[in-house]
C-alpha cells in the first residue's frame, strides 16, 4: 500500500454543498455538474467563466446522469426515476418502482455501455434494510429489478473490457463484483471483490474505474480516496482534506485529473475547513468520460470532428489554468 503524497489535492471550486456527489465533466460544452443529495439541487458550473445555474427537483437526487443527445439529465431521485429537461427547465417523474413517499429513496448510480441506468434504493431511515438495483431501460420508463439485497448502493461501475460489474454496499463495507453479460445487462455470479473494513475507516461510498481497471473508492469519513487493483489490491491512498469524500470523476485535457465531491453535513467545519468543496487531483492514469443515457425519444446528436473536440477540451483546460 502506498500513500501517496506526490500529488497535492486542491480546491477546484467552492461549492459549499450539504452532500456533493454524481460529478459529470461535459467538456465539448465546457460544463460540470454535480448535485446536492440532501437539498434535492443539481448545479451546472460553466468552466469557462466558472459561473453556476441552479436547480432544484424537490426531491433527493442520489444520481445523475446526461442523456444522450444534449437534451436533459437523467436521475434517480427519492421516488424512483426522474428526467429533467433542459429546454423547459422542468422535472418529469419517470419511473416510480416502489411507489411514492415510500421511505425509500434512489442512491448511487451510472450509465453502463450501451447506456442503460442503473441505480440502487436504501431506507432513509434505516441503512440496514436491504435494498434493489434498478435498470432504467431506453425506453425512459421501464425500472427492472436486477439486483438485491445491497443495502446502501455505492459505486456502480462496469470494467473497461464490460465483463464484470463492481458495487459497493456502504453499511456493511463491502465492495462486490458480478460477472457482466454487457448485451442483456445481465450480472451474474455475485461475490465479494473487497471488504474495506479491515483496511480503512469510514465506509466506501461514490467511486470510478480507470482505463487499465483499477477503482478509484472514495471512503465517506474515513477522508481518503483509495486504488484498488482488479486483484483485489490496495494499490494506492490518498489523504483527502475533508473527512468525507464522495465520488471521484475523470477531468483533464488527457483524462488524468479527477475531481472529487464532499460533504460538509454533520461536520466540523473549523477541522475540515474544505468539507463541501470540489476537489482536484493529478492522479497520473487515464479513465474515461462518464457514459450518457440513450433516451429512445431523444434525438441522435450530430458528432463533432475529433480535432474540433480536441480543440474544446484544451480550451477548457487552459481557461481552468488561467482562473487557478
Amino acid at each position: 500500500m502506498i500513500i501517496d503524497e506526490s500529488h497535492e489535492v486542491y480546491r477546484f471550486y467552492s461549492a459549499h454543498a450539504e452532500v456533493a456527489k454524481s460529478g459529470i465533466w461535459d467538456p465539448q460544452n465546457h460544463k460540470y455538474y454535480y448535485c446536492d443529495i440532501t437539498q434535492g439541487s443539481f448545479h451546472i458550473l460553466d468552466l469557462i467563466d466558472m459561473s453556476r445555474e441552479d436547480y432544484s427537483v424537490g426531491l433527493k437526487i442520489g444520481a445523475m446522469a446526461l442523456i444522450e443527445g444534449g437534451t436533459g439529465l437523467v436521475m434517480a431521485v427519492r421516488d424512483g426515476f426522474g428526467i429533467w429537461d433542459f429546454a423547459t427547465k422542468k422535472f418529469e417523474l419517470v419511473a416510480t418502482p416502489y411507489g411514492i413517499n415510500s421511505g425509500w429513496r434512489m442512491n448511487d448510480g451510472n450509465v453502463d455501455s450501451k447506456g442503460r441506468f442503473w441505480a440502487g434504493r436504501l431506507f432513509d431511515t434505516d441503512e440496514t434494510k436491504p435494498g434493489m438495483i434498478y435498470r432504467l431501460e431506453l425506453d425512459g420508463k421501464t425500472a427492472t429489478p436486477v439486483i438485491d439485497g445491497i443495502c446502501c448502493t455505492n459505486g456502480v461501475l462496469w470494467s473497461p473490457d464490460n465483463k464484470r460489474m463492481y458495487c459497493g454496499d456502504s453499511t456493511h463495507k463491502k465492495i462486490y463484483v458480478w460477472d457482466y453479460e454487457e448485451e442483456s445487462g445481465t450480472p451474474s455470479n455475485q461475490r465479494l471483490f473487497f471488504d474495506t473494513a479491515s483496511y480503512f475507516s469510514g465506509v466506501p461510498d461514490g467511486a470510478n474505474i480507470d482505463s487499465d481497471g483499477y477503482l478509484w473508492v472514495c471512503f465517506y469519513d474515513g477522508n481518503h480516496l483509495v486504488r484498488i487493483s482488479p486483484d483485489a489490491k490496495v494499490d494506492r491512498v490518498y489523504n483527502m482534506p475533508v473527512k468525507r469524500p464522495t465520488q471521484p470523476v475523470w477531468f483533464g485535457e488527457n483524462m488524468d485529473e479527477l475531481l472529487v465531491t464532499s460533504a460538509s453535513k454533520d461536520v466540523n467545519r473549523n477541522m475540515w475547513p474544505e468539507s463541501g468543496n470540489i476537489l482536484k487531483l493529478h492522479a497520473g492514469v487515464q479513465g474515461q468520460l462518464k457514459n450518457k443515457y440513450r433516451l429512445a425519444s431523444a434525438p441522435k446528436p450530430n458528432p463533432l470532428p475529433q480535432f474540433t473536440i480536441d480543440l474544446h477540451i484544451k480550451g477548457t483546460v487552459a481557461a481552468l489554468r488561467s482562473f487557478l
